[in-house]
This record gives structure tokens, C-alpha cells and sequence, in this order.
């Protein structure tokens, strides 16, 4: 079998452009020959991956808004790119093209949905118009998976809410996996509290600055800064120093690969204050190095397992950061649950037992 990842870009080792590198790997582990076909790419960042990439250079809109229309027209060319050599394609972005890819080539792909991109509030103040700007494209998007055979989600949850706007189609949830031999635990732990993620408003890094600001603790957030959300990471620069209790504990970084696991193993509680109801990558990273995470409930617990849960109470977060900051039996209690849960549930082995056997079954890709 001969695999096909096709993204916008390949520049950070975050989020999607994290699990495509992870499950590229972990495909040419078991001999499967494995191609990522991009936009843009940091060469560095493919070197220990054994896959190979090809680089087709477009232009790249900035707008959140826009990009979703211009990711389409991109993927179509990468998929022309990839289908003299693929024999199933892997659509991390650009999901309406994956009709495209079967009409035109004959050649199975399969959308990979990570993130709710319809989301309204991920655009500050264009949210109003999103639903009416974006409905054209939620329009191509819903027939191409109603045509197709399979599409993925990274989690029941997310599946859910895209079926709410595709209105019917194979929607199969793959677990997020970690690489629990890179994410393990080193028993360090050095007195901080840590964030991670990019610096975008999904992220919410709001909540978990205000919920450490009655302990003594730093506070560190690391994260990538992305320029179309360079206003989001000034806005968190300018509450921190706007708050005084905050201004001489909290340090903004933007770690290499190493740097972050360091972080991750030495860190003594991890906040994850996303509004999301399943368990993200930053988040999982930090539970397969048995550190206790605090996490927002945005659903009544959702996907939230293994972790210490808060909603919208202020005070819910400032007693669960006080309590665990304060005692470190119940950080070990807690972090070595969220490491057997991991283990179990979001290996990256699993991750792609579960792609390999849907893409079989669905696609009759052997």
C-alpha cells in the first residue's frame, strides 16, 4: 500500500501538522511506503520520519476566513500530484477535493477531519458572518461526503458535531495517538505549571492564566505563534501585564521539539483550558508523561478521561490548580492514571490499526 498524506503546509510539529508526521512514521515502521505531498514544508521536520515529501508551491491565503476556499484549489493540485504514485490518499485539509480525487483519478481518499473549522468563535470578529460566508462550502463539503465512502474524525465528539453540518456520510472517529516511548514519564518534576499549544483562541489560554493567578508558582505558556493570530498572543502578553499577580510569573516560549518534551516531563501540573470535549494531542502528550491535567468540560465530561475537570467556574480551576500544586501524592495519583489511559486508549500504534483497517475495509485498498 502506498500512502498519501495531503496537507496546506508542513512548517510547525503542531496539532494536524504533529499526528501527520506521527502517523507517517509510524507507517514506514511497518514498511509501508508513505509520501506527504504540501504546499510548504520545514525539511527539518520530516528527517527522522522516513517519508518522503512533495513540495508543490502555491499561494497561501492568510485570512481564516478565506484560506478554507483557497485549501480546496490547493489540495486538488496536490492530488493531481500524488495520483501517479498513491494508491490511497490521507486529506488532512481541503475536504471537498476528495470527491475530485475519486472522479477524476479513480483514486480512493479519505478527509481527515481535526478541528471543527466552522467553529464561530475561532474568528473573533467575523464570527457573525461565518455561517453565511462558509455556507457554499459547508454545501460542496456535505455531497462530497455523502458520495464518498469513508471519512475520519479525531474523535466521536468532533464526528458528531461535523455530521451536524455534512448531514449524513461515513463519519469513522480515529483515536489520537501518542508516541508513548518519546511522551513518557522521567519522574521530574519541577514546581511549574504548564500550557502549551499555539497561541490561537481555541486555546483559550485566558482561563488558565486567571486560574493561576492566586498560586506562587510560574507559569509557563509554550507555544507557536502564528502570524494571522499574532493578535491573540499580544492580548494574553497584555493581561499578564495588566495583572499584577501574574507579571513576574508567567513566561511566554516558543520551544523546539526537544525543548517541549523537557517541559512536559519537568512541568508538575498541565492546564488544558480549550473549549473542546475530547483530548487534544498538547493534552494527551501530557498524560503519557503522567502529569495531572487540569481540563475544561465543555459537555458534561465528553471524552474527558483520566483528568481533573472544570467548566466555566473561575473558582472550580483555582481550587482543583491550588489543590494539586500544593500536593504532590495527588499530582502522582492522578498522573499515573492519565499514563494507563493513554497506554490503553491512544497509542499511536492504535491510531493506525484503526486508519489501515477502515481505509481496507472502506476503500478495498489492500
Amino acid at each position: 500500500m502506498k500512502v498519501a498524506h495531503v496537507c496546506r503546509s508542513l512548517v510547525r510539529t503542531a496539532g494536524t501538522e504533529r499526528f501527520i508526521l506521527e502517523t507517517s512514521r509510524e507507517m514506514s515502521r511497518r514498511e509501508i511506503e508513505t509520501r506527504i505531498y504540501t504546499s510548504t514544508v520545514n525539511r527539518g521536520l520530516i528527517r527522522s520520519t522516513h517519508t518522503e515529501t512533495e513540495v508543490r508551491h502555491t499561494v497561501l491565503a492568510k485570512s481564516p476566513v478565506f484560506h478554507f476556499y483557497s485549501d480546496v484549489l490547493i489540495a486538488k493540485q496536490l492530488i493531481d500530484s500524488a495520483s501517479s504514485w498513491a494508491d490511497v490518499i490521507i486529506l488532512d485539509h481541503g475536504t471537498a477535493a476528495a470527491e475530485y480525487s475519486w472522479r477524476r483519478h479513480g483514486l480512493p481518499c479519505v478527509p481527515f477531519f481535526h478541528y471543527d473549522k466552522y467553529d464561530p468563535s475561532l474568528f473573533g470578529a467575523l464570527g457573525p458572518v461565518v455561517p453565511i460566508y462558509t455556507f457554499p462550502l459547508k454545501a460542496v463539503e456535505s455531497k462530497c461526503i455523502r458520495t464518498i465512502p469513508l471519512a475520519f474524525a479525531n474523535s466521536p465528539s468532533l464526528a458528531k458535531r461535523m455530521r451536524h453540518y455534512m448531514k449524513g456520510g461515513q463519519l469513522l472517529a480515529v483515536p489520537l495517538g501518542i508516541d508513548v516511548k518519546k511522551f513518557c514519564p522521567t519522574g521530574a518534576d519541577e514546581g511549574f505549571v504548564l500550557m502549551t499549544g499555539r497561541f490561537h483562541p481555541a486555546n483559550n489560554f485566558e482561563l488558565g492564566l486567571r486560574a493561576a493567578s492566586n498560586i506562587s508558582s510560574k507559569l509557563i505558556i509554550a507555544g507557536i505563534i502564528e502570524e494571522r493570530f499574532s493578535w491573540y498572543y499580544h492580548r494574553l502578553q497584555n493581561l499578564v501585564h495588566e495583572t499584577p499577580e501574574l507579571r513576574s510569573r508567567v513566561d511566554f516560549l516558543n520551544p523546539n521539539d526537544q525543548e517541549l518534551l523537557d517541559l512536559i516531563q519537568k512541568c508538575s501540573v498541565f492546564l488544558s483550558p480549550r473549549k473542546y470535549d475530547y483530548l487534544g494531542l498538547a493534552t494527551l502528550e501530557a498524560m503519557a508523561c503522567a502529569k495531572p491535567v487540569i481540563a475544561y468540560d465543555a459537555d458534561d465530561g465528553g471524552e474527558l478521561h483520566s483528568v481533573v475537570r472544570c467548566g466555566d467556574d473561575l473558582s472550580q480551576w483555582r481550587k482543583a490548580l491550588g489543590t494539586l500544586v500544593e500536593d504532590s501524592k495527588i499530582r502522582k495519583r492522578i498522573g499515573m492514571r492519565s499514563l494507563a489511559f493513554v497506554e490503553s486508549e491512544h497509542t499511536i500504534q492504535k491510531t493506525v490499526d484503526v486508519m489501515l483497517s477502515a481505509i481496507q475495509t472502506y476503500t478495498g485498498v489492500v
